[in-house]
């Protein structure tokens, strides 16, 4: 049986696994559809990356006004199960659209 202390553990395992961060670098020309979306792979607790993003290259000719990144529940089960060795990241890139 399982007592207060492990259910708080669990609880809070789930819970934490979720977060977002936004950053707008011009906040007058956001938009709400992203233009670019994908999942960057990272490896050993996040000291790796397997392949890295460049939102200017993104967007080619327009500025970016946004990138996103989200860590999801599946994100965090994922990186709990792999022990961290294996530790996804969603992330969306805003253009201006002209």
């Amino acid at each position: 049986m399982i007592n207060r202390l492990g259910v708080f553990f669990i609880l809070s395992a789930f819970f934490s696994a979720c977060s977002v961060q936004k950053f707008e670098l011009s906040p007058n020309q956001t938009t709400s559809i992203p233009t670019y979306e994908g999942t960057s792979h990272f490896v050993f607790w996040g000291l790796g990356q397997v392949k890295n993003l460049y939102p200017a290259e993104v967007c080619g000719s327009s500025t970016v006004t946004s990138v996103e990144t989200k860590d999801s529940f599946v994100n965090g089960l994922l990186t709990g199960l792999t022990y961290g060795i294996y530790s996804p990241r969603d992330y969306a890139v805003y253009c201006n659209r002209k």
